[in-house]
């Protein structure tokens, strides 16, 4: 079992059986270093063969970045339900994998993006559902033969067999939905016992199953293949999706639940775009809708674009720790000045008026990068954004940097 961090080597050799792989490719990533199968910014765990798995690790050593932390931090934002699928995939079709290095990230990705999910739904779906009672008053139609099995036969005069359709919350749907979000409360509730400072999360949770006071859990194993969402209700959809992940991910049994578990499904997880996610969390807690998130333009999409009325800037993340103590690497620079040049981003930030012969505006480009080591902080909040940037060590002009610690375990 090769266990590697980000941007280590698997192998120097051009081996067919590593070329499937999500978690490396055969590159040569820098000069002085020799050809070979390197992880990059994804981690995770996925099988070589069918004996043989892979696990890499974040650089540094997995216990110490606190990924739930970091998870409820990208659920802040105001990003659409389907942005946060694209940063990792799952793998139900194979065995899981020892990797109790892992356990404390696979299990909080998916409930927490699960939760996120379902507190976006305001108001639950409503259809007519079919039920066969036993009632005191006539309601819909009399089931005759039933009745006079059930009634007639034994004597129960006072009631009646019926057959009727009901305009209810308690639908397929809504049922799902409950069922994954009261395991998800027993994981949360196994969570906080060991860190308190999760306890915001179950506050979460409480509110929104408040919302599902009046729907039933009782799904069956055999229906939830047939429940499916629709493309009308963006937020319905993704949250049936997950819901069935998170049934799925815990063998459909609340007993299962469990934070202690030293095996993982196989996964990957790129660091780089939960890094961005969880920037721009922080970026929306102070600046609210003074950030845009990945713009378009004509030469292609920042991370994000910085405007309020007096102030405008560039910003992209880097998930490059090296930038704490080196310089911008040429390529980065470049891919900034372009989109300082693009005059549909310019737009975006406050130049109106700007036309293809107009003066190149200086608009102040700002590089995020994260560093290693650092407890928890926003050094957004309560700052203005052009006060805390540094100036790289570089004769560039309208060059800047920012320091974004990851958050850690202490």
């Amino acid at each position: 079992m090769p266990n590697i961090e980000e941007h280590g080597c698997l192998s120097e050799l051009l081996n067919d059986k590593y070329n499937h792989l999500s978690l490396v490719s055969w590159c040569k990533p820098v000069e002085n270093k020799p050809w070979g199968y390197y992880a990059s910014f994804v981690i995770g765990a996925e099988w070589i063969d069918e004996q043989e798995t892979l696990i890499v690790m974040t650089k540094g050593g997995m216990e110490h970045v606190d990924f739930l932390q970091m998870f409820m931090s990208c659920f802040s934002s105001d990003l659409a339900v389907d942005e946060f699928s694209k940063i990792y995939t799952i793998d139900f079709d194979k065995p899981a994998i020892e990797a109790p290095a892992l356990r404390s990230v696979v299990s909080p990705l998916i409930v927490f993006h699960f939760l996120n999910v379902v507190s976006r739904i305001k108001t639950l779906k409503k259809d007519y559902v079919h039920y066969n009672e036993n009632l005191k008053k006539v309601k819909g139609h009399i089931r005759m033969l039933q009745n006079e099995r059930k009634n007639i036969a034994t004597k129960r005069y006072d009631r009646i067999y019926c057959d009727f359709d009901e305009y209810s919350v308690d639908i397929p749907e809504n049922r799902l939905l409950k069922k994954a979000l009261l395991f998800s409360q027993k994981f949360i509730t196994n969570l906080i016992a060991s860190k308190k400072s999760y306890a915001p999360i179950l506050f979460k949770l409480t509110k929104v199953l408040s919302l599902f006071e009046n729907v039933s859990d009782d799904v069956q194993y055999s229906e939830v293949g047939n429940i499916k969402g629709h493309k009308l209700f963006k937020e319905y959809a993704e949250a049936i999706r997950l819901a069935k992940i998170v049934l799925r991910h815990f063998d459909y049994n609340i007993q299962n639940v469990s934070f202690e578990d030293s095996k993982v499904v196989p996964f990957t997880l790129d660091m780089s775009l939960l890094y961005e996610h969880y920037v721009y969390g922080l970026l929306y807690q102070a600046y609210q809708n003074s950030v845009s998130y990945q713009a378009k333009g004509n030469t292609g999409c920042p991370d994000f674009l910085f405007y309020n009325g007096e102030y405008s800037a560039i910003l992209d993340t880097k998930y490059i720790p090296k930038y704490k103590e080196k310089i911008l690497d040429t390529h980065v620079i470049r891919q900034l000045c372009g989109y300082a040049r693009d005059i549909k981003l310019l737009e975006k930030i406050g130049y109106k008026e700007i036309k293809e012969n107009s003066d190149i505006p200086n608009v102040p480009c700002i590089i995020i990068y994260p560093t290693e080591g650092d407890s928890m902080v926003n050094p957004f909040i309560e700052n203005q954004l052009k006060d805390i940037c540094i100036k790289p060590e570089r004769g560039i002009l309208h060059f800047y940097k920012i320091s974004v610690p990851l958050p850690t375990i202490k």
